[in-house]
């Protein structure tokens, strides 16, 4: 695994506090099927998933469905890993119980993609503030997972699955017709994956009509920051299938055009990333104009959305976290043009003020993301592996959820 304590959560729900998927910045599907998507049990039951792409899509291994762009299968008691190899980007993904995503080697979240057509979340759910009854039946030809949690006493009314904090994960499938649950007030969290229907006090739930947003990725609110701190803005669409989207950015009614920090390293097919370094004292408005990917303001074009922060700069404004380096210990390490030498390296993050987000692996020189890390807490640790190239330093950025960054801290990479 590339890093370590990657167990996934039970109930992951956050959509934009995790890792934003790393993607490229063209539109056209590439046909050498350069990422990989690798879906690894964490044991303890079964972990279904359906995704699409917008490029060519093989899995390495078999026993899975895959029809075109398109990849429904599960990894569990019985199977361990799947692994598929894919060109273009995640245009949909779903995934429910114990397993855990990884993208081109790296931990993400299942909610930092889109949701593929037809896939439930809460929001489908009518609200109910009594008493309720949900049903999950099986359809027959393969295993569905799910997880959900809800607002009160949930209490399952068969048995099998695991429940527990007004939560519940489990599966139906072939040799499993249906679970059903009781519970007082409304869903708050929804996944499923795999062939099942469910029912809310016996009538079907549908997915509802999509709703286009433009959003604030992160931060979610708006922010303080002390002098001289350097802070990520991320906006993020939902339900704009298939599209590319571009930002424009403004701080105080200026244009940025960038480059930034990460020279886009970060953007997605629905989500666009901006950073700037804010010196000195004062309120500042950064603003994020959205547009799709062929389109500007310069054009006449009117944007899919406006997103907006406010940012307080002061003494006492959110300091940014510390990372450190770990292993290796040097600072200088040497290597041949010639040979190929992956290194694993590990850092540490310490933040005074806010919760870690993310770890981002930076090749300095090269201009380029090599990875997302996810972390949390006051204190965590992340671990990447990396084929080191003499010339370009490599090391890491830590960032909180205020979207603070702090300094680059790596190692230097010279020529034997």
């Amino acid at each position: 695994m590339e890093r370590e304590n990657s167990r996934r959560r039970f109930l992951q729900w956050s959509v934009a506090g995790g890792v934003a998927p790393l993607a490229g910045h063209s539109a056209t599907a590439e046909t050498d099927r350069s990422n990989t998507l690798r879906i690894e049990s964490d044991g303890g039951g079964f972990g279904v998933y359906e995704f699409t792409v917008s490029g060519d899509l093989k899995q390495r291994d078999s026993g899975d469905t895959v029809s075109g762009p398109h990849a429904v299968g599960n990894v569990g008691p019985e199977r361990g890993t799947d692994t598929f190899d894919y060109s273009g980007e995640i245009t949909g993904l779903v995934l429910a119980g114990p397993a855990t995503l990884y993208r081109n080697g790296t931990t993400v979240s299942s909610s930092s993609f889109p949701r593929p057509a037809g896939s439930l979340t809460a929001g489908d759910f009518d609200a109910n503030s009594g008493a309720n009854r949900l049903a999950i039946r099986s359809e027959g030809g393969g295993v569905a997972a799910y997880e959900f949690a809800v607002e009160s006493n949930l209490r399952q009314l068969d048995s099998g699955d695991t429940v527990g904090n007004d939560r519940a994960v489990g599966h139906v499938g072939p040799d499993r017709g249906a679970d059903e649950f009781a519970f007082e007030g409304s869903v708050t969290a929804f996944a499923l994956a795999g062939p099942a229907i469910v029912s809310l006090n016996g009538s079907q739930v549908t997915q509802s009509r999509p709703s286009q947003t433009v959003s604030r990725g992160s931060p979610k609110a708006n922010v303080t920051a002390q002098p001289d701190t350097t802070v990520l803005f991320e906006t993020e669409t939902s339900d704009y299938p298939g599209e590319y989207i571009r930002s424009e950015w403004y701080v105080d009614g200026e244009w940025r055009p960038g480059p930034d920090l990460f020279y886009g390293g970060l953007n997605s097919a629905s989500r666009t990333t901006f950073t700037h370094r804010f010196d000195s004292t004062g309120t500042y408005r950064v603003r994020s104009e959205v547009y799709r990917e062929n389109e500007s303001s310069r054009e006449g074009d009117d944007p899919l959305g406006v997103v907006e922060w406010t940012v307080e700069v002061g003494p006492g404004g959110n300091r940014a976290p510390i990372v450190e380096r770990r292993n290796p210990r040097a600072n200088i390490l040497r290597t041949s043009r010639q040979t190929t030498e992956r290194v694993e390296f590990e850092v540490s993050a310490t933040d005074p003020d806010s919760r870690l987000d993310r770890i981002v692996w930076w090749i300095a020189q090269g201009d380029s993301v090599h990875g997302v890390s996810q972390v949390g807490g006051d204190y965590d640790t992340a671990s990447i592996t990396y084929d080191i190239d003499p010339g370009l330093p490599f090391g890491a950025y830590a960032i909180d959820r205020q979207g603070a960054i702090s300094r680059w801290r790596g190692w230097n990479i010279k020529e034997e």
